[in-house]
């Protein structure tokens, strides 16, 4: 780029197109610009360059000119003086574009600056000798290893700094680093005013671009303290390590891939090896099978959650058998690295028999008092209740903590309060047994009765110390005695007189003369129900023997079908009342359907079962009972609409549990479940289906009769 301006005028006479396309102007806008407009100095001071160049006979400088897009850029001009044809003074300027060099200097000199913080501010030595063995670079680090000020140690050799034998072994070390082109790394013991040092030295060497050795780079440290902490720790583990030997429990330590590093004899002694054939090897080398599964698995269990972990183990050396308690902890460095596990084990045999002998009889009494079918609780010496099973709980609806102390009186029937309270008083004055029949109230409130036996016990001193008792739930046996009471005076007086009479009406009825259809059906129909009576009066002596299981059934083919359609007479009036419909569905829609059983039992069954689903199902709704087989077995399935309430599923079979009825008796569920129970079959409730209720019978599938049974 080329430029003519006139210093008198300030003016831009004319420049090349190189100029022109550099700065963005044409020739015509060049010419007659002030320099001002594309140089950043300002027009007085630049007027005045102009005026010293001219005078000078020209100069090569570098200025920043700004480019007609913003652009500004480092310039190298070079200014020479020349006259005109027409004798007007002018200087003749040839420029080049040095921005890219400038910007690379900047940045070297920006490099340079901070390569200089870096070496100034590290704390190892770092110094740079080249290959005559001259110091060229040195940081205050290294100067203060020296003990020698920078400017002391530059352009000196290393025989200048050091004593004799280090400045020996760094020159020893140079020639090898040059003559194999190597890394190296060594330690040397320097002389200080303090005493030896021990600096750890490693030198590199430095190549230029052409692959020429420029000399050794050295990076120093002062590893004296480093050295004195290693000499305390060997003397520290010396100790650590005789402590280890001389202790009674296993100690193991392994690191973060489990092999062997450290032991003692003990535990050597426990796994039947030698330390030569342990350490240095994994766990392996001790365990095997299912006890090194599980060392390594606590081993990782430890590693991962910081927390030590507790097992007990079974070992069995040699002849031995012995049970180790061992905890295992991770072992981490200060920067919280983990390096291994320390395991520590104590033999715990003698310890645990003890404990298991001791286990096995709390548990076996646990088992006892939690599985009794009776209440069972301690009093103190003052008969405040201590203690109180989960069924007494149960029974009573009522918490430990709410039964402790003497409120555990207040269970009992406020009627039959007083006669216990007395005989509870004069057992406790007296220290003696007592066995009384009481009413409690139970979880739903109500009164139940009980068998309450106490008795008095003592510690270990023989000193009286309290009561424990039991608590049974009699309520069935008595509500047996009054319904076996009740039954046998209703079979004897109220019932079975009646129905023949019944019996005896029907017949004389047809003796008086021809009866019309209606009138048979009638009659037909309460000579059926006098018999179903006097079956259901047989039926309820046979419910005692079934209790307890000495009723032995005839099981004969009866046909499921006949006995649901024979008992719509019975059911007519319940079901025509409520406008139900009584359906049944069959696999064996041509046929009878038939099943092992009794027909007395299974009419009595149904019976219950038809009746119960006629007066839960609302109105207008259907009664429907499904026959199906399922391999060897019948399943009759009655389903009503409406449900049965959740508080009573539960109990749905239970003997006097009954819902929703003035006069239920709570007999009917539980007698049909008895009886179906009898004949070799199962009974249940489904609630499964939202608003509906069905009852599943399972019986033994039977074939047809032969002709000749009954």
């Amino acid at each position: 780029m080329m430029f003519l301006i006139d210093p008198g005028t300030g003016e831009i006479i004319s420049a090349n197109p190189a100029a022109c396309e550099f700065y963005g102007y044409d020739a015509k806008e060049l010419g007659g610009m002030s320099p001002s407009e594309i140089s950043l100095l300002p027009q007085d001071r630049l007027r005045e360059l102009l005026t010293r160049l001219l005078a000078a006979g020209g100069k090569r400088y570098a200025s920043r000119h700004r480019l007609r897009s913003g652009e500004v850029r480092d310039i190298e001009l070079n200014a020479a003086p020349i006259t005109l044809e027409n004798g007007r003074s002018c200087l003749f300027f040839i420029c080049h574009d040095i921005t890219p060099r400038r910007e690379a200097e900047r940045s070297l000199a920006k490099s340079e600056t901070l390569l200089r913080a870096i070496l100034d501010s590290a704390g190892d030595g770092i110094s740079f000798r080249d290959a005559a063995g001259y110091y060229r670079e040195v940081n205050p680090a290294f100067c203060r290893l020296v003990g020698q000020p920078c400017d002391e140690v530059l352009g000196r050799k290393g025989k200048d700094i050091f004593d004799r034998r280090a400045a020996t072994r760094h020159v020893q070390m140079d020639r090898r680093i040059l003559a194999d082109q190597s890394t190296v790394t060594y330690e040397v013991e320097q002389e200080a005013p303090e005493g030896k040092r021990c600096i750890s030295v490693h030198k590199s060497p430095v190549y230029d671009a052409e692959g020429e050795c420029l000399g050794v780079v050295s990076i120093s440290r002062d590893i004296t303290r480093g050295r004195k902490i290693e000499s305390a720790l060997r003397k520290s583990e010396g100790l650590l390590r005789a402590m280890l030997q001389s202790a009674q429990d296993c100690i193991v330590i392994t690191d973060e891939a489990d092999i062997i590093r450290e032991l003692n004899q003990t535990f050597c002694q426990h796994v039947g090896r030698t330390p030569k054939e342990l350490l240095g090897q994994p766990l392996a080398a001790a365990f095997s099978g299912e006890d090194l599964r599980i060392q390594l698995s606590t081993s990782a269990l430890a590693r991962e959650t910081r927390e030590p972990v507790s097992f007990t183990q079974r070992m069995q050396p040699g002849m031995l058998d012995l049970w180790i308690s061992v905890v295992k902890t991770a072992v981490v460095d200060s920067d919280g690295q983990g390096l291994g596990v320390l395991s520590m084990g104590r033999d715990v045999t003698a310890q645990r028999a003890a404990e298991l002998a001791l286990r096995q009889s709390e548990r076996r009494l646990a088992g006892l008092i939690r599985q009794a079918p009776v209440g069972v609780f301690e009093t103190d010496s003052h008969g405040g209740l201590v203690f109180a099973n989960e069924r007494m709980q149960r029974q009573t609806g009522r918490s430990l903590a709410e039964l402790s102390g003497e409120r555990w009186l207040d269970i009992v029937l406020p009627s039959d309060r007083e006669d216990f309270m007395t005989a509870w008083r004069a057992a406790l004055l007296r220290k003696q047994e007592m066995e009384r029949e009481l009413r409690v109230v139970n979880a739903q409130g109500l009164g139940q009765w009980m068998l309450c036996r106490i008795r008095p016990m003592t510690d270990a001193s023989n000193r009286f110390s309290g009561y424990l008792g039991v608590m049974g739930d009699i309520s069935e046996r008595k509500k047996a005695e009054a319904l076996r009471t009740d039954v046998e005076s209703v079979v004897r007086h109220d019932l079975k007189s009646p129905v023949g009479s019944v019996q005896n009406a029907m017949e004389l009825l047809e003796l008086l003369g021809t009866l019309n259809p209606e009138q048979i059906q009638v009659v037909n129909e309460v000579r059926t129900l006098a018999r179903r009576m006097q079956e259901l009066i047989a039926l309820a002596l046979d419910l005692h023997a079934m209790e307890v299981g000495a009723f032995v059934p005839r099981l004969v083919p009866v046909d499921l079908c006949a006995v649901v359609e024979g008992l719509r007479g019975e059911l007519r009036v319940l079901v025509e009342g409520k406008s139900l419909r009584l359906t049944v569905r069959s696999d064996c829609p041509a046929g009878p359907f038939y099943v092992f059983g009794e027909r007395r039992l299974l009419d009595a069954v149904l019976s219950n079962l038809l009746k119960n689903a006629a007066e839960a199902s609302p109105d207008g709704e259907e009664l429907a009972v499904t026959l199906a087989l399922e391999g060897e077995t019948a399943v009759l399935t009655l389903r009503n609409k409406g449900e049965v309430p959740i508080a009573v599923r539960d109990r749905f079979f239970e003997k006097y549990a009954t819902w929703g009825k003035t006069h239920g008796t709570g007999l009917g569920t539980y007698s049909a479940r008895l009886m179906v129970r009898t004949l070799g079959g199962t009974l249940a409730l489904d609630t499964e289906e939202l608003g509906y209720t069905s009852v599943v019978l399972r019986l033994p599938a039977a074939p047809p009769p032969s002709p000749g049974d009954a």
